[in-house]
Protein backbone atom coordinates (compact mmCIF):
# COMPACT_ATOMS: atom_id res chain seq x y z
CA UNK A 1 0.00 0.00 0.00
CA UNK A 2 0.96 3.36 -0.41
CA UNK A 3 2.92 5.16 1.98
CA UNK A 4 0.09 7.74 3.55
CA UNK A 5 -2.55 4.25 3.19
CA UNK A 6 -6.23 4.26 4.34
CA UNK A 7 -7.59 7.75 6.28
CA UNK A 8 -3.89 8.95 6.81
CA UNK A 9 -5.77 12.22 6.24
CA UNK A 10 -8.50 11.58 8.00
CA UNK A 11 -8.86 9.00 10.30
CA UNK A 12 -11.98 9.53 11.24
CA UNK A 13 -15.15 8.57 8.72
CA UNK A 14 -17.13 11.41 8.27
CA UNK A 15 -20.35 11.97 10.87
CA UNK A 16 -23.50 10.28 9.34
CA UNK A 17 -27.28 10.06 10.81
CA UNK A 18 -27.61 6.33 11.58
CA UNK A 19 -25.14 3.97 10.46
CA UNK A 20 -25.87 3.25 6.42
CA UNK A 21 -22.83 5.01 5.31
CA UNK A 22 -20.62 3.21 7.48
CA UNK A 23 -22.04 -0.08 5.89
CA UNK A 24 -21.41 -1.69 2.49
CA UNK A 25 -22.79 0.53 -0.51
CA UNK A 26 -26.18 -0.02 -0.81
CA UNK A 27 -26.72 2.22 -4.33
CA UNK A 28 -24.27 3.29 -6.48
CA UNK A 29 -23.84 7.21 -7.39
CA UNK A 30 -21.35 6.48 -9.80
CA UNK A 31 -19.77 3.48 -12.18
CA UNK A 32 -16.20 3.54 -13.81
CA UNK A 33 -14.03 0.40 -15.31
CA UNK A 34 -11.12 -0.44 -13.15
CA UNK A 35 -7.83 -0.36 -14.49
CA UNK A 36 -5.76 -2.94 -12.81
CA UNK A 37 -1.92 -0.80 -11.81
CA UNK A 38 -3.48 2.31 -13.39
CA UNK A 39 -1.59 4.95 -11.15
CA UNK A 40 -4.52 6.55 -8.55
CA UNK A 41 -4.38 10.40 -9.44
CA UNK A 42 -6.62 11.62 -7.16
CA UNK A 43 -4.59 10.40 -4.07
CA UNK A 44 -2.87 13.47 -2.40
CA UNK A 45 0.24 13.00 -3.95
CA UNK A 46 -1.46 12.41 -7.54
CA UNK A 47 -0.09 8.73 -7.11
CA UNK A 48 3.63 9.34 -7.65
CA UNK A 49 6.52 10.29 -5.98
CA UNK A 50 8.79 14.02 -6.40
CA UNK A 51 11.13 13.48 -9.00
CA UNK A 52 14.18 11.48 -8.25
CA UNK A 53 16.12 13.10 -10.63
CA UNK A 54 15.14 16.33 -13.01
CA UNK A 55 16.95 14.97 -15.47
CA UNK A 56 18.29 17.00 -18.59
CA UNK A 57 17.57 18.85 -21.49
CA UNK A 58 14.10 18.91 -20.86
CA UNK A 59 11.41 21.33 -22.13
CA UNK A 60 7.67 22.04 -21.18
CA UNK A 61 5.49 19.71 -23.03
CA UNK A 62 2.09 17.70 -22.60
CA UNK A 63 1.89 13.97 -23.14
CA UNK A 64 5.16 12.88 -23.04
CA UNK A 65 5.55 9.15 -23.06
CA UNK A 66 7.28 7.04 -20.14
CA UNK A 67 9.76 4.35 -19.53
CA UNK A 68 10.44 1.52 -17.45
CA UNK A 69 7.92 -0.26 -14.37
CA UNK A 70 5.67 -3.09 -14.95
CA UNK A 71 3.29 -1.04 -16.97
CA UNK A 72 2.11 0.40 -20.46
CA UNK A 73 0.63 3.82 -21.25
CA UNK A 74 1.85 6.08 -18.33
CA UNK A 75 2.43 9.77 -19.98
CA UNK A 76 3.21 13.33 -18.12
CA UNK A 77 2.85 16.63 -18.31
CA UNK A 78 6.09 18.46 -18.01
CA UNK A 79 4.91 21.41 -16.56
CA UNK A 80 7.83 23.89 -15.41
CA UNK A 81 11.87 23.52 -16.13
CA UNK A 82 14.92 24.91 -15.30
CA UNK A 83 17.31 24.95 -17.70
CA UNK A 84 16.34 21.55 -18.62
CA UNK A 85 15.69 20.06 -15.87
CA UNK A 86 12.31 19.05 -14.93
CA UNK A 87 10.77 20.82 -11.55
CA UNK A 88 7.37 20.06 -12.43
CA UNK A 89 5.50 17.48 -13.51
CA UNK A 90 1.54 15.72 -13.49
CA UNK A 91 0.24 12.62 -14.68
CA UNK A 92 -1.91 13.17 -17.94
CA UNK A 93 -2.66 9.01 -18.51
CA UNK A 94 -2.32 7.10 -15.59
CA UNK A 95 -1.90 3.85 -17.58
CA UNK A 96 -2.38 0.07 -16.88
CA UNK A 97 -0.26 -2.78 -15.01
CA UNK A 98 2.27 -0.91 -12.90
CA UNK A 99 3.23 -1.90 -9.04
CA UNK A 100 3.73 0.59 -6.35
CA UNK A 101 7.59 0.82 -6.29
CA UNK A 102 7.86 1.06 -10.06
CA UNK A 103 10.78 3.74 -11.19
CA UNK A 104 9.23 5.98 -13.91
CA UNK A 105 11.80 7.44 -16.62
CA UNK A 106 10.55 10.80 -18.99
CA UNK A 107 11.48 10.04 -22.11
CA UNK A 108 12.42 13.27 -24.28
CA UNK A 109 15.19 15.21 -23.10
CA UNK A 110 18.27 13.55 -21.47
CA UNK A 111 15.74 10.45 -21.50
CA UNK A 112 17.12 10.64 -17.61
CA UNK A 113 14.33 12.34 -15.48
CA UNK A 114 12.78 9.72 -12.80
CA UNK A 115 10.39 9.21 -10.06
CA UNK A 116 8.28 6.32 -8.36
CA UNK A 117 4.62 4.92 -8.42
CA UNK A 118 3.19 5.63 -5.27
CA UNK A 119 -0.63 4.43 -5.33
CA UNK A 120 -2.46 2.36 -8.07
CA UNK A 121 -5.58 1.99 -5.77
CA UNK A 122 -8.91 2.40 -6.91
CA UNK A 123 -9.07 6.19 -7.73
CA UNK A 124 -11.31 7.60 -4.81
CA UNK A 125 -11.24 4.80 -2.48
CA UNK A 126 -8.96 6.96 0.31
CA UNK A 127 -11.91 7.00 2.70
CA UNK A 128 -14.11 4.25 1.83
CA UNK A 129 -13.59 1.44 -0.85
CA UNK A 130 -15.88 0.79 -3.45
CA UNK A 131 -17.89 -2.62 -4.28
CA UNK A 132 -17.54 -4.01 -7.68
CA UNK A 133 -19.85 -5.57 -10.56
CA UNK A 134 -18.26 -8.43 -12.39
CA UNK A 135 -18.93 -7.69 -15.94
CA UNK A 136 -16.84 -10.22 -17.69
CA UNK A 137 -19.02 -12.30 -20.29
CA UNK A 138 -17.42 -15.80 -19.01
CA UNK A 139 -17.71 -14.42 -14.79
CA UNK A 140 -14.32 -14.63 -13.21
CA UNK A 141 -12.26 -17.81 -11.94
CA UNK A 142 -10.29 -15.80 -9.28
CA UNK A 143 -10.58 -12.50 -8.65
CA UNK A 144 -7.98 -11.31 -6.20
CA UNK A 145 -8.38 -7.58 -4.14
CA UNK A 146 -6.96 -5.40 -1.31
CA UNK A 147 -9.66 -5.10 0.83
CA UNK A 148 -10.52 -1.58 2.64
CA UNK A 149 -8.68 -2.86 5.84
CA UNK A 150 -6.12 -3.59 3.75
CA UNK A 151 -6.09 -7.18 3.74
CA UNK A 152 -6.38 -9.25 0.81
CA UNK A 153 -8.73 -11.85 -0.51
CA UNK A 154 -9.21 -13.90 -2.98
CA UNK A 155 -12.90 -14.58 -4.11
CA UNK A 156 -13.57 -17.83 -6.85
CA UNK A 157 -15.92 -18.65 -9.22
CA UNK A 158 -17.24 -15.33 -9.51
CA UNK A 159 -20.88 -15.39 -12.46
CA UNK A 160 -21.13 -12.67 -14.46
CA UNK A 161 -23.49 -9.98 -13.83
CA UNK A 162 -22.65 -9.89 -10.07
CA UNK A 163 -22.11 -7.32 -7.97
CA UNK A 164 -19.82 -8.08 -4.96
CA UNK A 165 -21.40 -5.73 -1.89
CA UNK A 166 -17.87 -5.86 -0.31
CA UNK A 167 -15.63 -2.36 -0.17
CA UNK A 168 -12.34 -3.25 -1.83
CA UNK A 169 -9.57 -0.13 -2.72
CA UNK A 170 -7.88 -2.69 -5.44
CA UNK A 171 -8.05 -5.23 -7.75
CA UNK A 172 -4.38 -7.73 -8.12
CA UNK A 173 -5.77 -10.09 -10.66
CA UNK A 174 -3.88 -9.35 -13.71
CA UNK A 175 -5.22 -9.62 -17.44
CA UNK A 176 -8.39 -8.23 -16.82
CA UNK A 177 -9.87 -6.53 -20.14
CA UNK A 178 -11.76 -3.44 -20.29
CA UNK A 179 -15.05 -3.27 -18.23
CA UNK A 180 -14.47 -6.88 -16.65
CA UNK A 181 -14.93 -5.42 -13.12
CA UNK A 182 -16.77 -1.91 -12.80
CA UNK A 183 -16.38 0.13 -9.30
CA UNK A 184 -19.32 0.90 -7.64
CA UNK A 185 -19.28 4.39 -5.70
Amino acid sequence: MAKNQFNAFDPQLDPVSGRQAQEPRVFAHDAVAVVVGAVNTSWSDGGVSELISGGTGYGVSSGVATTGGAGTGLTVNILTVDTGVITSFEVAAVGSGYAVGNTITISTGGANATFTITNIDIPHTQKRGCCIYVGAAAGLATLSVVMESGNTAVFNTISAGTILPILIKRITTAGLAANDVIALY
